[in-house]
């Protein structure tokens, strides 16, 4: 018989954490792709959270630069700008800003930074994954930019950062964090994701200036914790099985096992038990509706009306209201 001591794998080993996150905390995601798979699976289970608003970011100095923007004056319209295919950009900003118009690129980083401070300021936790240690350094304007928008390399410095570089920004932020919410704690992580630009041995290195700074930042600071997510895929799914056909990104089995492992990590008892409960939910809303058997389709539209504010009730503050109304207008509408 199979048995946890000698199945084919060595799990990470991760203690139950200390802090515990209730279904009524409120958490901000930011940093690489894979803050947005995580976030995303909870958001769909309509807790309270807000990710990556401002799109993916990879390294920390451009993940720093941004929450640095949420914790004092900011007005865009002090940014430099630059116009290329048809588009303004700002080399400190996502693709998603770029606008047609200076004003409206200005108004739409504007509006999310006065949106996302307000987040922040009430927000029970921050959770924070960096992607690289690599960066890219405009020549001209002499900063780190948060993306290229495809313009010339020759316009770029591409280097490593060093532990010590991330470890004094983040020991900085981190102590300004506490001034602007008390409350916040922080829970950082380093992607699973490779960056194979620089080959297999350059990558190996990226993630190990990451890991030595997150390992410091977390000793240094109460509050602060780590979750090994690139620990579990590299040591216990050391398997292609669990990446997608580029054989770089983790596949949806290897992002619920993470899942799971953060839950069970992270999650109150209780805030487990409603994950569970609401996938029932979740899956009604993705139910594909029958219009042969409108009777049985009846049924099934009043017993998800019936168990969403059943939720609802237990936990007054799961987002559950937009589904307890789309199954009510499905219900007045047959």
């Amino acid at each position: 018989m199979m048995t946890e001591k000698n199945l084919f794998r060595i799990p990470v080993v991760i203690p139950k954490s200390e802090t515990l996150i209730e279904l009524s905390d409120k958490i901000l995601f930011m940093g690489s792709c894979f803050a947005s798979n995580m976030g995303k699976l909870m958001e769909d289970a309509r807790f309270p959270v807000n990710v990556n608003p401002f799109g993916v970011l990879y390294n920390p100095i451009s993940i720093a630069d941004t929450i640095s923007s949420l914790l004092q004056p900011f007005d865009a319209g002090d940014l430099d700008f630059v116009f290329g295919n048809g588009l303004w950009h700002s080399f400190l900003h996502h693709g998603k800003f770029s606008q047609p118009t200076r004003e409206k690129i200005i108004n739409e980083i504007n509006n999310c930074v006065q949106q996302t401070k307000s987040f922040l300021q009430k927000s029970d936790y921050l959770i924070l994954t960096f992607g690289t240690a690599y960066v890219y350094e405009h020549k001209e304007k002499n900063y780190i930019v948060a993306n290229c928008h495809k313009f010339n390399n020759n316009l770029f410095n591409r280097y490593m950062l060093e532990p010590e570089e991330i470890i004094d920004i983040y020991t900085d932020l981190i102590v300004n964090l506490r001034m602007f919410n008390p409350s916040l704690k922080i829970i950082m992580s380093v992607s699973p994701i490779r960056h194979l630009k620089d080959g297999a041995h350059g990558n190996q290195i990226s993630k190990s200036v990451l890991l030595l700074a997150t390992e410091k930042l977390t000793s240094r600071f109460e509050g602060v914790y780590y979750f090994p997510a690139y620990e579990i895929v590299m040591d216990e799914l050391r398997d292609y099985r669990f990446y997608d056909s580029d054989m770089i990104q983790p596949n949806e089995m290897a992002v619920k096992y993470i899942w799971e492992r953060f839950t069970d990590t992270y999650f109150s008892d209780e805030t487990i038990n409603y994950n569970r409960e609401v996938q029932k939910i979740i899956k009604a809303r993705n139910h594909r509706l029958s219009d042969f058997d409108i009777e049985s389709t009846i049924q099934f539209i009043n017993n998800a009306l019936q168990q969403t504010e059943q939720l609802m009730s237990k936990y007054p503050h799961a987002l559950l209201e937009q589904d307890r109304e789309y199954f009510a207008l499905l219900c007045n509408n047959n």
